[in-house]
């Protein structure tokens, strides 16, 4: 064997050991992504009604219209292809299936990572084992795989982009910077944070080219880079410049986000919740504390206790939230005793990668070049940034969530391995980390198997009628899949539970079943339900109660025509419009009422006044084209002529148009999970189109002039 070598058993015990570790790795990550319930993920019945929204529409919504439909749109047209795909099979394996490939695909962090220390620490398999480790068993890695949403998908494809910027450092090449720029702009297309490590991959080429004196070279490779990056995904970005004059458009200040994040706990996100930690959360793994205390410390007691990287540090080593993928620690010793432990052995792993991020610091601050270096310090800081910016904007605990910092996790894998690096002289204190890490990740891999410690009828929110609504949004779920038997079942559990809008649901599949006496009747139950149960602090909430009292009289609206009661169509869709005018569903639904009851084209008045409301529907919604078409066919009328054809064939070509609201879906609120809310009447007076152009048809069979 030639001097250096690596002994061939070495490598054998390596290899094998590798292969457990990503074998273990991979089957929680598939078995969370099968089983984990996904509507009790971050906002997951708002994803799920993004998905739903591409799948029914096979369109880009307004990032305003839903909950979560700010976000770009590649990871739910990828989730939308799977459930068209898959649509014979049950609505929630299809997610799930979505699911558990993205969760696969996230051993690429480690993958990313072990092969960066690889070429760096070639003959350390040591280290190289405890990277691997680290990527493949850190909690947040491990409970997130489970979850539906756009960041697993984000953070895969901004992990191949930090693996593409180094080999591109090591070797550039125009091909490497166009592939750098296609998984740059599809990251950008799936997650805005991605814009970190687009601030650190354009800073660091930039920075080497300056460095090494070959700035003309960079120019050319960064210019190629933003070229195919912009043509990736500046479409997106630059309908929102010119649909809201700004790239990155939020929904938190509309209702449907404000009414529950202006009732959440405000902190105060001073300097000092940015220069503090929290230390009772090793012996109280949960954050934030306190939120059942009447009257909250203030100063420095208060700055302690809502410190942000405390929060960042229990929700990157346990769910420190609580009751998301483990029962709360307050109910919950087992959890408890987790949480301690984790938190406690993360310490020593978490010195580590400070250790190696501030040594890349310091290695910029030198002068001294080190590709992998100034690649990871450079990735890190710009998302720290990002973050630090979000959690001042949004003083919440929920915007103290680990998987924000997803994106750059290949980074942060590689900052631990450049710790080991610089801790691995200090035998005592690189044992410590090694063994702190292999307890974690054992611990890790046990707490964060779904449903192998815990009870998962024993994970559940501090809400009330918690399992109620999940019911009735996994209703709402088979419904979207085409499964009416199983969304009927669930409803009726959250409508037994006392859920209004499980009897709403209910009353919306009566309805379609053609039974409005049955739908009359259980609307009427939950509109009795709806005012005790609506969330918000009193203003939001008294506004929820006015749009919502408005959407149900316009269903009563609907449901009235389908009853052949056209008097009470009337009274029940201007009621609506009383209080709500800017319901145009309502306004149509009134005009269509006008016509029916006035059915004679002779009556000018009816006729003004049904086009009023038609007008005024289609100004609220310039994508209600059924509104426009109906318009149309009332203004043709009011001249004496002919529509030409049929008016119920005029409307239905008009529709769907690109509406405002997401008819199809909803809004994508648990507290609104409908199945349909916003519904105008499909059926129009037949005598619309049998009109001929100067005489009119008459109702006795005889035929008048109009004038």
């Amino acid at each position: 064997m030639r001097q250096g070598a690596e002994p061939q058993s070495t490598h054998r015990r390596f290899v094998l050991l590798a292969a457990l570790l990503i074998a273990a790795g991979a089957a929680i990550r598939l078995w969370n992504a099968l089983r984990f319930p996904l509507l009790t993920s971050y906002d997951g019945f708002a994803h799920f009604t993004y998905v739903w929204f591409v799948a029914t529409t096979w369109k880009v919504p307004r990032p305003t219209a839903g909950w979560e439909f700010f976000q770009p749109p590649l990871y739910y047209a990828w989730m939308a292809a799977v459930w068209r795909a898959f649509a014979g099979l049950d609505a929630v394996l299809r997610l799930h299936a979505g699911v558990a490939v993205v969760a696969l695909a996230s051993l690429a962090h480690a993958g990313v990572a072990w092969d960066v220390v690889r070429r760096r620490l070639p003959d350390d398999r040591v280290v190289q084992a405890l990277v691997l480790a680290f990527m493949l068993f850190l909690p947040v890695h491990l409970y997130a795989a489970g979850f539906l949403g756009n960041e697993g998908l984000a953070a895969v494809l901004c992990t191949l982009a930090f693996a593409v910027l180094l080999a591109e450092l090591r070797r550039p090449s125009i091909g490497r910077s166009a592939a750098l720029g296609v998984l740059l702009g599809l990251a950008l297309l799936t997650k805005i944070t991605a814009l970190a490590v687009v601030a650190g991959a354009v800073a660091t080429l930039a920075l080497k080219g300056v460095v090494t004196g070959r700035d003309r070279a960079a120019v050319v490779h960064l210019a190629v880079l933003l070229a195919v990056l912009v043509g990736t995904s500046g479409w997106y970005y630059a309908r929102n410049v010119a649909e809201f004059g700004t790239p990155f458009v939020m929904s938190r200040r509309e209702l449907m986000l404000r009414i529950i994040e202006d009732s959440q706990p405000q902190a105060q996100r001073s300097v000092a919740e940015y220069l503090l930690f929290d230390p009772v959360v090793f012996r109280r793994p949960m954050w934030p504390r306190g939120l059942d205390v009447p009257d909250p410390p203030r100063g420095w007691s208060r700055a302690v206790r809502d410190a942000v990287w405390t929060g960042l540090y229990a929700n990157t080593w346990f769910d420190g939230f609580g009751g998301w993928t483990v029962p709360r620690v307050t109910g919950s010793e087992g959890a408890r005793r987790a949480g301690q432990s984790l938190l406690t052995l993360g310490v020593l792993p978490t010195a580590a990668v400070v250790i190696g991020f501030l040594a890349s610091l310091a290695a910029l601050r030198r002068g001294a070049w080190d590709d992998v270096r100034v690649a990871t310090g450079l990735t890190i800081v710009p998302m720290l940034i990002i973050f630090v910016v979000g959690t001042r904007a949004v003083p919440i605990a929920a915007a103290v969530k680990a998987t924000y910092l997803l994106p750059v996790t290949a980074a942060f894998g590689v900052a631990f391995g450049l710790g080991l690096e610089r801790i691995r002289p200090y035998r005592r204190a690189f044992a410590a980390v090694a063994t702190s890490l292999a307890l974690a990740s054992l611990i890790s891999a046990a707490v964060f198997t779904h449903g192998l410690l815990f009870d998962a009828r024993e994970i559940r929110g501090a809400w009330p009628l918690t399992e109620a609504s999940m019911a009735n949004q996994y209703g709402v779920v088979h419904y979207a899949g085409g499964d009416r038997a199983a969304a009927r079942a669930r409803f009726e559990v959250a409508a037994a539970d006392g859920l209004y809008l499980g009897w709403e649901n209910l009353a919306l599949l009566a309805f379609e079943a053609g039974q409005p006496e049955a739908a009359l009747h259980a609307l009427k139950r939950a509109i009795r339900l709806q005012p005790a149960q609506s969330p918000g602090l009193p203003d939001d909430r008294a506004l929820y109660d006015r749009i919502t009292s408005a959407e149900y009289l316009n269903l009563v609206a609907v449901f009235e025509q389908q009853r052949g009661r056209d008097a009470r169509v009337e009274r029940a869709a201007m009621a609506a419009i009383s209080r709500d005018a800017t319901l145009p569903e309502a306004h149509f639904n009134l005009a269509v009422g006008i016509l029916a009851r006035r059915e004679t084209p002779t009556n000018a008045v009816a006729l003004r006044r049904a086009q009023r409301h038609l007008a005024r529907a289609a100004e609220l919604d310039a994508g209600f084209l059924e509104a426009r078409a109906l318009a149309a066919i009332v203004a043709t009328v009011a001249r004496g002529c002919a529509v030409g054809a049929p008016a119920s064939l005029v409307m239905a070509a008009a529709a769907p148009g690109d509406r405002r609201y997401p008819v199809e879906t909803g809004i994508g609120a648990p507290y609104a999970a409908s199945i349909g809310r916003r519904r105008h009447i499909a059926a129009v007076p037949t005598w619309l189109g049998t009109t001929t152009c100067g005489r009119v048809a008459m109702p006795s069979g005889g035929t008048r002039a109009v004038r």
